[in-house]
């Protein structure tokens, strides 16, 4: 499959991509880092891995992105929303500016890029959305109201999308992980919980089971947990 992964540069998606590649796809990362995404992955051969720098809260970038993989690899079959960042801080003093930039990256961003793969798909009358959330649309975390505002959104937004796409032959599949090692979170809370969290790579074997599945049924919503629950 040729496989679009947003947010690729590190954490959960850098682990999709690694996991994907193993599995023998053709795999286009993006990211807003350039020079991460070249330290990353400079060394992979280009015939089965394009690099492409873009800010998903951009249209006109993202849609350019979809047209370069398509040029490249012939297809779309998997977009894979991933690019996600938050802020640790109460509701009463997350800033204006900083909801609008988590919403706009967590959210539109995942609108952005389902509406430049979404033609593409109908017009093949096939393909695959996945789209990496969070246990804080199911769990209450403090000091995350923005994030768990933005990916509950998400969340809303796949559940209608799964139903107005169900015909046209496409999956739209919700990843839901718990807690997970990665730079996302401070350093002192990483420090104090890392052995009680899932790991990066832990939450891409998730995924590439979920592309595994048959062609017949769709995994709508995985939900993953560390093994002693949440924080």
């Amino acid at each position: 499959m040729n496989i679009w992964i947003t947010g690729a540069s590190k954490g959960i998606g850098k682990a999709i991509a690694g996991e994907l590649l193993r599995d023998d796809h053709k795999v286009a990362v993006s990211s807003r880092d350039k020079s991460l995404l070249d330290k990353v992955y400079g060394s992979v051969n280009g015939d089965v891995l394009i690099r492409i720098p873009h800010d998903v809260r951009s249209f006109e970038q993202v849609n350019e992105a979809a047209n370069r993989i398509i040029n490249k690899f012939g297809s779309i079959d998997v977009l894979i929303n991933n690019a996600g960042i938050t802020k640790f801080k109460p509701v009463s003093e997350t800033t204006i500016e900083e909801f609008d930039e988590i919403i706009d990256v967590n959210l539109k961003g995942v609108v952005n890029c389902i509406k430049a793969v979404l033609p593409h798909m109908t017009e093949r009358q096939r393909g695959w959305i996945v789209n990496i959330i969070s246990v804080t649309v199911n769990k209450v975390f403090t000091n995350s109201g923005a994030y768990a505002s933005s990916k509950a959104g998400v969340l809303a937004l796949t559940n209608v999308l799964r139903e107005e796409v169900r015909d046209k032959g496409i999956k739209v599949t919700s990843i839901i992980p718990g807690a997970t090692g990665t730079e996302m979170w401070p350093a002192g809370i990483l420090e104090k919980y890392e052995e009680r969290m899932m790991q990066a790579d832990d939450v891409a074997k998730v995924v590439a089971s979920v592309l595994r599945s048959p062609d017949s049924i769709m995994m709508e919503e995985v939900l993953v947990r560390p093994q002693l629950g949440d924080l």
